[in-house]
C-alpha cells in the first residue's frame, strides 16, 4: 500500500480581507501568494544560506488545482515539500489545508530552476542544497 509523503514544512497563512473576491471566497489569483509563502518558509528552514541576491531559484512551471473554495474565516496551513531533485531543477509540492479538519483545499506543483543571479543563468543545484533537501524530506526522487 502506497502512502502519501509527509509534509514536514507547514506554516499557517492568514486569509486577508483583500484576498476575498465579490463571491465571498479567496480569489484564485491569491493562491500563488500562499504557496510562495510556504516556499520561502521551506527555504528558510532547509536552505538558510540561500541569499536570493547571488544564488536562488526562478520559476519554470506551476500548476494549481482548486479543489474546494477557501473563505475569509478559513484557518489555512500551507504544506510544502520537495518531491523531485533534477540536475538544475527542484520540483516542489504544496497543499493548502484547513488547519483544524485537515481538509485538502488546493494542491500545487511548481518546478524551480537553480539560478545564478550575477551570471544570469541556470546552474546545477549546489551539493549542500541537495544534501539538506534529502536530509529533510522523505521520498525525494533524484534525476
Amino acid at each position: 500500500m502506497e502512502t502519501k509523503p509527509r509534509f514536514k514544512s507547514t506554516i499557517p497563512v492568514q486569509v486577508r480581507f483583500s484576498d476575498v473576491d465579490m463571491m465571498g471566497h479567496v480569489s484564485n489569483t491569491q493562491y500563488q501568494n500562499y504557496y510562495d509563502f510556504g516556499k520561502v518558509d521551506y527555504f528558510d528552514k532547509v536552505l538558510p544560506d540561500m541569499d536570493y541576491k547571488e544564488l536562488g531559484v526562478v520559476g519554470a512551471s506551476i500548476k494549481i488545482d482548486y479543489l474546494k473554495p477557501i473563505y475569509m474565516k478559513t484557518r489555512l496551513l500551507v504544506e510544502t515539500r520537495v518531491s523531485v531533485l533534477g540536475h538544475k531543477s527542484i520540483t516542489m509540492e504544496h497543499c493548502l489545508v484547513e488547519e483544524h479538519t485537515k481538509e485538502l483545499l488546493s494542491i500545487c506543483t511548481a518546478v524551480l530552476v537553480c539560478y545564478c543571479v550575477t551570471e544570469k543563468r541556470s546552474i546545477p543545484i549546489p551539493k549542500n542544497w541537495r544534501e539538506n533537501i534529502l536530509a529533510y524530506d522523505e521520498g525525494v526522487i533524484q534525476k
